[in-house]
């Protein structure tokens, strides 16, 4: 065999072409070598049998390792009280401003998908009765049978939240075929209730009648119709406006927990509104259609315990009415905010005397206001209350088209000698102001408007407007640019030289 080996060395560096002789020894080591592959092929195959079964089997022991695994996972260990936890913290937006509003759905959204994982976890999401004591019903363009459906599954929910205070959001049309079937489900709660926001939408008069099926209780009842609300809003809307045969009238001798309350109602007219309620802590009004500031009288004088009040939309009433009504005094009003639609000052802070008050807030929602008369009121109301001392915050917007003075501030401003927290809203920067009336502000907020700019945008897409319907096939490359002056990267040099100088004393934005 070695000497056939060497006939055919010479031919492993050559080109030429093999004899005979050579052609037999050569195609009888390529037979030899196909042999030889073929029981390495076949061993090759036995052995990947034999690795896919093994395979096979690891994954099968796998398997039954995550469940020895799993059996004995730190996990298991943690009770239901932590896993509860953990959905809540997943759920539950705690960077809401208005916590008092439902967050049901994008909570219940949330938490589908741990009730997905297993049976132990849903049995702890459907634990959290808290988490499904929240309610959000828009029923306004619902069917009689959508509503059926939606007012079980509520029930569905209620019965999660255990024995927790439920909070209802719920909006309907009183003329809706189902309303009565909305009032008996309302009915169903109300010894549940603690919070009940109520979006009631009217097409006529007659309608209004669902609101006395829906807070008085039947002559032959004299049990407490509303055990547990301490938050109660209501909002009548409607198309067109309507005026009432008969006043609102709230029974809050019905809800002796009654805290907080709101109601709006800005088409729809009634003669009076009556709320008797000596414990409420927090009433927001507003907008009321047609209601002048001595008709709030009747309103807050029966409200002596009020810590809060939000007032919006006050229709202003003439001087010679304002002379004839009593002040009110609220001794424990703490947070007072106004926001009026009119030019003028409502007439409604010469109504006023707060001892206890920390907070204003006075917003004028008109394009513009003669706001020195609202200034003038307000330090007079200052001064007849005699909360110079505990007055500590003051927003003031007067409307945007026009710059108020700081100046006309001064006389305001000096008597509140504690106050720590200014916003302004379209006033003028004035340093003498400044300087002499704000000696214990921690935090100041001016906001001001720029005319010149405003202007200039709504010149530019006017041209451009008008640029392409003249000429509509013609190409056009156009910028509008505002840059700073000299003079405004003299005052930023001066302000990074301020925030250099005081540090983290000084905080301050410019935007």
């Amino acid at each position: 065999m070695s000497s056939a080996t060497d006939r055919l060395q010479s031919l492993y560096a050559s080109n030429r072409p093999p004899s005979l002789q050579e052609v037999s020894v050569a195609a009888e080591f390529l037979q030899l070598c196909d042999e030889k592959l073929q029981v390495v092929d076949t061993r090759i195959t036995a052995l990947e049998r034999e690795l896919e079964e093994l395979r096979a089997q690891r994954s099968v022991i796998e398997g039954e390792r995550r469940q020895y695994t799993d059996i004995l996972s730190v996990r298991r260990l943690l009770p239901p009280e932590i896993i509860g936890r953990f959905m809540e913290l997943a759920c539950v937006d705690n960077h809401n401003d208005e916590p008092e509003y439902s967050q049901s759905l994008r909570t219940h959204h949330r938490l589908l998908p741990f009730m997905l994982v297993s049976r132990e976890w849903y049995r702890t999401a459907c634990g959290l009765a808290h988490l499904w004591a929240e309610l959000d019903m828009d029923l306004t363009n619902s069917s009689s049978r959508d509503v059926q459906e939606i007012i079980m599954k509520a029930t569905n929910q209620n019965a999660r939240a255990a024995e927790i205070p439920l909070s209802l959001k719920i909006a309907f049309s009183a003329a809706g075929p189902a309303s009565t079937q909305i009032v008996d489900f309302i009915h169903s709660l109300i010894s549940r209730l603690g919070l009940f926001s109520l979006r009631l939408y009217v097409d006529s008069i007659s309608d209004l009648q669902i609101l006395d099926t829906l807070f008085h209780p039947p002559s032959s009842s004299s049990a407490l119709l509303w055990p547990t609300l301490h938050t109660l809003q209501i909002s009548i809307q409607s198309k067109r406006v309507m005026a009432a045969e008969s006043g609102l009238y709230i029974p809050s001798a019905n809800i002796p927990l009654l805290r907080t309350a709101a109601i709006s109602s800005p088409v729809v007219i009634f003669p009076s509104y009556q709320m008797t309620c000596t414990n409420l802590f927090r009433l927001d009004l507003g907008p009321l259609s047609e209601l002048i500031s001595d008709e709030y009288v009747p309103i807050l004088g029966t409200c002596k315990n009020l810590r809060s009040l939000r007032l919006r939309r006050i229709k202003p009433q003439s001087r010679r009415d304002a002379n004839n009504i009593p002040v009110i005094t609220l001794p424990r009003l703490t947070h007072l905010h106004i926001e009026s639609s009119d030019r003028v000052e409502s007439g409604f802070l010469p109504l006023l005397r707060l001892p206890s008050l920390q907070s204003c807030i006075y917003i004028v929602s008109a394009p513009e206001s003669y706001y020195p008369r609202i200034i003038d009121n307000l330090e007079e109301l200052v001064k007849r209350s005699g909360c110079s001392e505990s007055m500590e915050y003051l927003e003031l917007h007067f409307g945007d088209r026009f710059r108020c003075r700081m100046c006309d501030l001064e006389r305001l401003l000096m008597v509140v000698p504690r106050l720590t927290v200014l916003k302004l809203s379209s006033f003028e920067m004035e340093m003498r102001a400044l300087q002499h009336c704000l000696p214990g502000v921690q935090e100041l907020s001016i906001r001001s408007s720029r005319g010149e700019m405003d202007r200039a945008l709504r010149s530019f897409t006017e041209y451009l407007d008008y640029r392409f319907d003249a000429f509509p096939g013609v190409p056009l490359k156009a910028r509008l640019q505002f840059v700073v002056t000299k003079r405004t990267l003299a005052t930023r040099e001066q302000l990074d030289s301020l925030r250099a100088k005081f540090g983290s004393s000084l905080d301050f934005v410019v935007d």
